[in-house]
């Protein structure tokens, strides 16, 4: 320090003598300098601007990318919906139509039958005209004439009329007995044409139900086609539930599958060399390993032969033959697997007790020998379980793809809020180092006040910093 010194004696007048210096110095260098400042303030803030627009229009970019992949997902499901739907119409209305004639055939013959009762119980038989009058005349004629052969001859046609009158009465009942009885038995015809109505009826009415369903599809289809924001909101929603509940379904099947591993990992030493490691783990842990992969992934392929997922297009687009030998084949592999895990479970409880004995028998004690109705309990619930738990891994193909298909749109939101977290501190930090410099501009026009006034003195006017 010393070495600056011009007057080592004179600490305190070297000193002075260096900050007057540098006063003028800087003074004479102002504008170089406030303009290398600018500079500096516009190469840190200005690519901290730049580089929080780039951040904002890629994160619009993903932003659309992400709106229009939900948009085209949500239209080809409603799309499969309304297909499903048309499906069942066509069903419906090919099983109503397929009944329809006959139910218009007892329609027609009912209406037939009540024709023909109609015009029966038209048909009457008139009576006899004049004959109550006749009668009376005959009677009245009687015993008037005084001739015995005129009177034994009207009684007789007194006699006639009487009995005629009696039989047409007769006849007449009998007609209208007839009448009420078919009149009787249209009503079970009335019954059936009203029963054959309300068939149809409830079949029209399916017919109107199904209607409204594809109506309301077909709102839907409107809606996400024409890309409302409520409808992408809806959409965004739906996929993120859907994340949500395949995520926590493949959690607890990553709990099925550490279960499954600890089930066969120890009796599969039994089976691979003992002693080899790979990559630090043993070689039955990692046979274990496979053997749950193989599961999952002959799980993945039975469910793409029937249908149920569409991980693989090339599964889907295949013909129904080759789709039945993937089926079958994935079918005998997993019973296959099932089988040697209820075996490895079966020689694992062998292995637990064969190591316990030993244990017992190093420590110099004696081996209890365990109850057979336990031992067989254990054995057949280790049995059970290593039959059962690939299945249920096979099953795990389903809440796979649900989150193969939600995870897209998941990571798309969860990236876009970082890059706009990343624009928001670029413009953030570029606001704090533009007022820095600005500060440091100020602070240079300070150390240099004792110039900058005089030179106000000399000019008449101030000098503003900057």
């Amino acid at each position: 320090m010393e070495s600056f010194y011009l007057w080592p004696d004179m600490p305190g007048v070297s000193i002075a003598f260096w900050v007057v210096s540098s006063m003028i110095f800087l003074f004479f260098a102002r504008d170089p300098m406030h303009k290398m400042i600018q500079a500096l303030s516009d190469a840190t803030a200005g690519g901290l601007r730049k580089l929080a627009v780039w951040t904002q229009k890629t994160a619009q970019a993903v932003r659309e990318k992400d709106r229009k992949v939900i948009l085209e997902s949500g239209v080809a499901k409603i799309q499969g919906e309304i297909l499903q739907e048309f499906s069942k119409i066509d069903i419906a209305n090919t099983k109503t139509l397929t009944g329809y004639p006959k139910l218009q055939l007892k329609l027609d013959d009912s209406i037939s039958q009540i024709e023909r009762d109609y015009k029966e119980c038209g048909q009457v038989t008139p009576a006899a005209p004049g004959w109550s009058e006749v009668i009376e005349s005959i009677a009245r004629a009687q015993g008037s004439t005084g001739d015995r052969i005129i009177e034994n001859m009207l009684a007789e046609i007194h006699k006639s009329a009487i009995a005629g009158e009696k039989k047409a009465l007769s006849e007449f009942r009998d007609v209208a007995a007839k009448r009420h009885k078919i009149l009787g038995t249209m009503a079970p015809v009335w019954k059936r044409i009203e029963k054959t109505g309300k068939d149809v009826s409830k079949q029209v009415d399916r017919v109107i139900e199904n209607s409204r369903n594809m109506e309301k599809y077909m709102d839907q289809y409107q809606k996400i086609s024409s890309g409302a924001p409520e409808s992408v909101d809806l959409l965004s929603s739906k996929v993120t539930k859907l994340f949500i509940i395949s995520l926590i379904v493949l959690f607890i099947g990553l709990v099925g599958a550490f279960v499954n591993f600890n089930l066969i990992a120890l009796p599969m030493s039994e089976l691979v060399p003992a002693g080899a490691r790979v990559a630090g783990l043993a070689v039955s842990e990692i046979s274990a390993l496979v053997i749950v992969a193989l599961e999952l992934m002959l799980g993945i392929f039975l469910f793409e032969a029937i249908g149920v997922t569409h991980i693989f297009p090339q599964i889907a687009n295949m013909t129904r033959g080759k789709r039945k030998i993937i089926l079958y084949g994935s079918l005998f592999g997993l019973l296959f697997l099932s089988l040697v895990e209820a075996s490895l479970a079966i020689l694992r409880d062998n292995l637990a007790e064969a190591k316990t004995a030993l244990d017992i028998s190093l420590a110099g004690g004696v081996a209890a020998v365990a109850e057979s109705f336990t031992s067989n309990i254990t054995v057949i619930g280790q049995a059970t379980l290593g039959f059962v738990l690939p299945w249920i891994l096979a099953v795990m193909a389903i809440p796979l793809e649900m989150f193969i298909e939600s995870s897209q749109h998941v990571l798309a939101r969860l990236y876009t809020m970082l890059i706009n977290l990343l624009c928001h501190l670029a413009n953030g930090i570029a606001y704090l180092i533009e007022g820095l410099f600005k500060i440091l501009i100020h602070v240079f026009d300070i150390y240099i006040i004792v110039p900058l006034q005089i030179y106000n003195m000399f000019k008449g006017k101030p000098i503003s910093a900057g």
